[in-house]
């Protein structure tokens, strides 16, 4: 009786306790997926936080660094007498 036969389809087969503890093994799973999932998504989003702050203090270094050597530079030009 439990034998499917030629042509049905192998759920119509089994008893519907089995159905549903296999519908809801699948949501368990589903669930943890997508929790695994959001979690994986912010760690991505700290890591790109930090990537851009450790990059933004790098160009500040930088530009702080230009505005010295220029505003050297422009006092040395203004220290000497013009010809």
């Amino acid at each position: 009786m439990n034998q499917p036969t030629k042509g049905s389809h192998e759920i119509l087969s089994k008893p519907l306790p089995q159905i549903l503890d296999e519908i809801d093994g699948s949501i368990i799973r589903a669930e943890q997926a997508a929790a695994d999932a959001r979690k994986a998504a912010e760690e991505a989003r700290r890591a790109g936080e930090e990537a851009a702050e450790a990059v933004m203090k790098k160009i500040r270094n930088v530009f702080n660094k230009m505005v010295e050597d220029i505003t050297t530079e422009l006092a040395t030009h203004e220290n000497k007498p013009q010809k």
